[in-house]
């Protein structure tokens, strides 16, 4: 069983609006729909506040608002895309003490089994008199919504239309009684075409005949894109008509999409009764059968009008738009995010006016929001909020947009002399100045579409970090994401290095901030003091009368003065004292306020001084090899196996207790103590911890024996490596609270082990890595947080949260040691050593997903390879030069080399003119490290690939950069597909056909020898393999797999449904997980029948997304837990931008979590309406068959999570937990659910 859950979310934005509520504050509001979510975000002065998020079940395609002017509440409609489409009703309130909730009042199915879904208009629109909603989502018809007098739910009913080829619609006409729809279509011949319809609630129709409001209109198709796709269809605006227009406008139509942009006006009164009467007269004469009567009527019906207005669009497909304040102002993008503002002037003649003014990320929604900033949603590029400034901000001696020679253009400063002296003929300006204005204010991350990706530790610290291929047209880019704490840098202290360890010390024991830092190195001891927020002074002082500066420190702090009342019982005073332990013993120190300085206070305490009498000799010879202080006592560890308990009385050091270790007869070696104590309330430890080299274990010794023993109360099992740094650490300072001490291990291999110490026992042993290098640790408060710092190759943070204990990296490299620090001037902040000395800073967002971005512009990263033995990316990019409607795009190749820390670029080689990279697959001989390149070369009357090619680059580097060369070169007839590696070889899949190649070097030169074939698909797109097995995905058929034996391919078992795969992988060699063009994933096994092997289908799932990627492994820091009984097994990656993540399951959990899903869905369908059992169910274009009934072998793990909001319910808990019948009780325990749902939580 597979628990599929979210990482990062789906980014990608497909629309937007802005509404206004009456007499709130705030009263405007921002609604950003991403494919599976809504935000809901107020309009500040300061800017967006995000207020309300709801999560879509279904991929949304449109949300409109309702214009119902209301004083606290709206109501919105969200239109889902295919294969089930529905109309989501919500209603978004602001509550009185202005907090907002956004609540589903009804789902509206529209699914239908047997119709055609819309090929190119699948939208929604709501007239502007908040009456009825239409929507068009299947060929032939429309869906009419009645709403109520709230923007609620009434009635609907089906609208058979005769335009089946339907591009836009838009209200232009609306009343209670009867609307008028503008249409464009295709016709049968293939004719563009400009309609207008009636439509009648009380009827439940449409007009049968054109509205005469506007008739059938013929419009140029040679203005408009052949492709017609999303970006291809032309868009119609209602354009109303105000008092100081011209008197012969009455409204009209305004076509964007094409070469031009036309408006084209309705039919006045008059003509209208004139053609209503000439239209009687020929339908009199069509009855009589005048044949010459019925040419001349259906002449006059296709005689071409000329538009009222035009002006040229010189840029690609438009996107999106939107209406400015001033209603005949638009703001217009094209696929490129070229933006342009439209004004039409009516009054005077008609103009249109298209002013650039500069680029933008690829729009997907415009909405403007006031004082000329709108937003920008993009599903290419960053979304953002940008302002129109008045004056270039940027580029200013750069033209705004580039415009084509054959386009005439003016200059803002000439615009009002044209326009006051215009020549009656033009109707339309172009209007290009030089610079931007167009300012960004703020940006919003996005990662759609990521179309490949790996998962990659660079620097071998043991972190990985994932580099997709994302974004697209103008805004093509390469993502870099790691998941870690968020550190500012404060301060900097160079020229300070091999520091091993950092102490802050405060004045007095009890005061609030710390004054001073002491730092040690492999060689010698320095002590600074904070004088303000840009000055640190050494104070190092007289080697003979301050802190030993000559030797590395082990141990130092501050510490309690312990006194004595009348009744002689001891109490701890504050003071100013200061411990320091070196390897030869110990000295106390206290701080004199009136020089600054630390002074000694006796002579340093060498090891002899705590021999009992006539046992000084056992001392002697040994040397102190690790320390740990706390506000009371003291600890040492001496070499030869012993330890030594201290406390400080009347400024002299009395042993307490002491113990030797032997191990297998000999004395054993120590490698670190603790005494922290678990109680923060108390100034003494209960318990010290012991770490030993070479048995590899920890032991935990008592001190609560009044004899002066410090016997073992439990001891951990063998380490996988020598134990480094010790913390016996309670993560709450709530001193009633000791579910929670740990027991932590730093080892010298690089990793930690936790163990959760309870009742004197050793619990839930788990294991994280942190690079190679020995961990050291350090408790430190972060503001109100316990925390602890653990450095090895890099580092890391632990923290409880969740009820768990919790690591997040720190996005640090070669921090050698660290620990807390809070002044006046950093206060909550932790101080850092690296090899350039120390780094002053502040922990945030201990959790925090870090994206870093390499912009690559118009160069569309399409495939990435990691090349380790070059420390170097290899990525294949698509450039696409930017054209004008209807004329030829220029298509071009390159591979382009980054650095993999930096991502400095470092090398380009560039593919034949018109050749597009496919696929990459990066492999390494003796001789060298290679790059396989898969290309294709598409003609323009091609049909289906026909010309490719799969060449070899050798790759070679130098300290600057890398060059490659093709060393040989096999071309097919077909496109390339997919690359992947077998037994050493290489496959590719070419069209219908899987070819295998061999690299022969025999001759001294590497040959691409063809050793096998198989050609039994229809058309092989997606590839992967492990050992001799291969895995291809049929797009238009379904998956096998083959084995490569004795230079043949064979088929060990192929699936024979219907399934479309996009994605596949491997997980094992009897199991894959995939995914189809219908949003679902699935899984098979191989099982063996006796006579065959056979592909059993055992998972099958709607996500609601297109995964273009799997990749084993994870991003996050994973512990390894021995008996955890889940592991994420698989990362995946969609178009939408999200990246999720497969966790495998253990049987038994598994069945306990498919109850609680089940129990879960029905209690969230009885109290919110959807049905998510439905909603996960196996989906596809066809219709769900009864065996699809609901989704099986995945689990939703994001749905599973919402059981934690019910932990604080009883009511709630128990009706879950009992299900709705006796079989459905579950019998696993809630708590154990909150313990599994919390781990599952830290895996993504």
């Amino acid at each position: 069983m597979k628990v599929v859950t979210t990482f990062h979310p789906a980014s990608s934005v497909v629309d937007s609006l802005k509404f206004r509520l009456k007499d709130e504050h705030p009263s405007e509001f921002l609604v950003v729909a991403k494919s599976n979510r809504l935000d809901v975000y107020a309009l500040l002065p300061e800017g967006l506040h995000h207020q309300q998020g709801l999560d879509i079940w279904g991929r949304v395609r449109v949300i409109r608002a309702v214009p119902v002017l209301s004083r606290s509440s709206i109501s919105l409609l969200v239109l889902t895309d295919h294969p089930e489409p529905q109309l989501i009703f919500l209603s978004f309130t602001v509550n009185g003490a202005g907090s907002t909730e956004i609540t589903v009042t009804k789902y509206l199915s529209l699914s239908e089994r047997s119709a055609r879904p819309a090929e190119f208009c699948h939208t929604l629109l709501v007239d502007p008199s908040g009456g009825v909603a239409v929507v068009s989502a299947y060929t032939g018809k429309l869906k009419v919504v009645v709403l109520d007098q709230d923007g609620g739910y009434d009635h609907d009913f089906d609208a058979s239309i005769t335009e089946l080829n339907l591009l836009d619609i838009t209200f232009v006409s609306t009343s209670r009684d009867m609307y008028t729809l503008a249409m464009m279509h295709i016709d049968y011949q293939q004719r563009l075409q400009l309609l207008t319809r009636d439509l009648s609630i009380e009827d439940l129709q449409l007009s049968t005949l054109p509205s005469p409001l506007l008739p059938s209109l013929p419009v140029p198709g040679k203005l408009f894109s052949t492709a017609m796709d999303d970006d291809g269809t032309p868009t119609i605006i209602h354009i109303p008509s105000y008092k100081v227009d011209d008197d012969d406008f009455e409204g009209g139509i305004l076509i964007i999409g094409g070469r031009k942009i036309m408006l084209y006006d309705f039919v006045d009164v008059e003509t209208r009764a004139k053609r209503e009467s000439k239209k009687k007269r020929a339908d009199r004469k069509k009855t009589t059968g005048d044949t010459e009567a019925n040419a001349k009527e259906k002449g006059i019906e296709w005689k071409k009008r000329k538009a009222r207005a035009a002006v040229e669009w010189p840029w690609a497909e438009v996107t999106a738009w939107c209406h400015v304040d001033d209603k005949r102002k638009y703001l217009i993008g094209d696929r490129y995010g070229k933006l342009a503002l439209l004004s039409i002037n009516l009054s005077g003649g008609t103009t249109l006016t298209l002013m650039a003014l500069g680029e933008t990320s690829a729009p997907t929604t415009l909405t403007y929001l006031a004082n000329q900033v709108f937003y920008n949603g993009s599903h290419f590029g960053s979304s953002q909020l940008l302002q129109i400034t008045t004056t270039p901000s940027f580029a200013f001696d750069a033209p705004t947009l580039p415009v084509p020679s054959t386009i005439p253009t003016i200059s803002p400063n000439a615009l009002n002399s044209h326009v006051s002296g215009r020549n009656t003929d033009a109707s339309g300006y172009v209007v290009v100045g030089l610079g931007s204005y167009v300012t960004e204010l703020e940006s919003f991350s996005n990662l759609a579409p990521i179309l490949d990706a790996v998962l990659i530790d660079t620097d071998g610290s043991g972190q990985n970090e994932i580099v997709t291929c994302s974004g697209g047209r103008s805004t093509g880019s390469i993502k870099v994401i790691r998941s870690g704490a968020d550190f500012s840098e404060k301060a900097i202290v160079q020229g300070l290095g091999n520091v091993t360890h950092i102490w802050p010390l405060k004045v007095m024991y009890r005061a609030p901030d710390y004054a001073h830092v002491v730092v040690s190195t492999l060689q010698e001891t320095h002590v600074f003091r904070f004088d303000n927020a840009s000055s640190i002074s050494s104070i190092d002082g007289d080697k003979n009368t301050g802190f030993i500066t000559d030797l590395p420190t082990i141990a130092v702090s501050n510490i309690l003065r312990r006194t004595y009342n009348a009744e002689n019982k001891s109490d701890y005073a504050d003071s100013s004292y200061v411990i320091q332990v070196v390897s030869k013993g110990l000295l106390l120190l206290e701080y004199d306020p009136d020089v600054q300085q630390y002074t000694r206070i006796g002579e340093p305490w060498t090891l002899e001084k705590f021999a009992d009498p006539g046992k000084e000799g056992l001392w002697q010879g040994r040397e102190i090899v690790a320390a740990s202080i706390n506000a009371s006592q003291v600890v040492l560890a001496l070499n030869w196996g012993r330890v030594v308990l201290l406390t400080l009385d009347d400024k002299r050091f009395i042993k307490l207790r002491e113990r030797n270790f032997v191990h297998n007869n000999r004395d054993a070696e120590i490698s670190a103590v603790s005494c922290l104590p678990q109680d923060p309330a108390k100034r003494f430890a209960l318990n010290i911890v012991v770490g030993f080299w070479t048995s590899k274990h920890v032991e935990i010794l008592s001190l609560r024996l009044a004899d002066g023993t410090m016997p073992t109360v439990t001891s951990s099992p063998v380490l996988p490596s020598a134990p480094r740094s010790l913390l016996l650490y309670n993560f709450t300072s709530d001193d009633s609270k000791f579910s929670n001490v740990h027991l932590l291990i730093g080892l010298t291999d690089g990793s930690i082990a936790s163990f959760l110490y309870r009742n004197d026992q050793l619990l839930d042993q788990k294991l994280v890595s942190i690079g190679s290098l020995p961990v050291t640790m350090r408790s430190c408060r972060i503001g109100a947080r316990q925390t602890v710092l653990a450095c090895g190759s890099r580092t890391a943070i632990l923290f409880w949260e969740k009820e768990r204990l919790m690591y997040s990296p720190l996005i640090l490299k070669d921090v050698t040691a660290a620990a807390e620090l809070s002044t006046s001037d950093y206060p909550s902040s932790i101080v850092l050593a690296n090899s350039d000395g120390l780094v002053f800073g502040n922990v945030n967002n201990f959790d925090k997903l870090h994206i870093r971005s390499i912009p690559l512009g118009l160069n569309n990263p399409l495939r990435i390879t990691h090349i380790p033995a070059l420390r170097v990316f290899a990525v294949a990019c698509r450039y696409i030069t930017p054209a004008r409607i209807g004329d030829v795009e220029d298509i071009n190749g390159s591979i382009q080399v980054f650095d993999d820390i930096s991502f400095n670029k470092l090398g380009h080689f560039n593919l034949e003119q018109g050749e597009e990279p496919t696929s990459l697959l990066s492999f390494t001989t003796n001789s060298g490290s290679y790059l396989c390149v898969a290309a294709v070369t598409l003609e323009d009357e091609d049909t289906e690939a026909s010309k490719g090619r799969i060449f070899i680059l050798e790759m070679t580097s130098n300290a600057l950069q890398v060059n490659m060369s093709v060393v040989t070169s096999y071309d097919v007839k077909g496109c390339p597909y997919a690359l992947t590696s077998v037994n050493s070889m290489i496959a590719a899949a070419v069209n219908s056909m899987v070819i295998v190649f061999k690299m022969d070097t025999e001759s001294g030169n590497m040959i691409m020898a063809k050793i096998a074939t198989w050609n039994h698909n229809y058309l092989v797109t997606s590839l992967a393999s492990r050992g001799d097995i291969i895995l291809l995905g049929d797009a238009i058929s379904s998956i096998s797999m083959l084995r490569l034996e004795d230079n043949r391919l064979h088929l060990i078992a192929r699936d024979y449904g219907p399934l479309w795969p996009t994605c596949v992988e491997l997980m094992s060699n009897s199991t894959l997980i995939g995914a189809n063009s219908e949003y679902n994933l699935y899984t098979f096994s191989l099982h063996d029948s006796g006579t065959r092997e056979l592909l059993e289908r055992d998972g099958n799932y709607f996500l609601g997304d297109l995964v273009n990627k799997f990749l084993p492994g994870t991003l996050s820091s994973q512990e390894v837990s021995l008996d955890s009984p889940m592991q994420p097994q698989q990362l995946f990656f969609t178009s939408a931008g999200l990246i999720g993540v497969i966790i495998d399951l253990a049987d038994d959990l598994a069945l306990d979590l498919t109850g609680l899903q089940r129990n879960l869905s029905n209690y969230i369908q009885k109290q919110e309406g959807p049905n998510h059992t439905k909603y996960r169910a196996p989906k596809n274009v066809r219709g769900r068959s009864d065996a699809d009934a609901s989704s099986f072998g995945f689990l939703d793990g994001d749905f599973l999570e919402r059981f934690l909001q019910f932990v604080g319910n009883p009511q709630a808990l128990k009706r879950i937990m009992d299900g709705q019948s006796e079989p459905e009780k579950l019998t696993i325990s809630a708590d154990r659910i909150q313990k599994v749902l919390e781990s599952m939580q830290s895996m993504h």
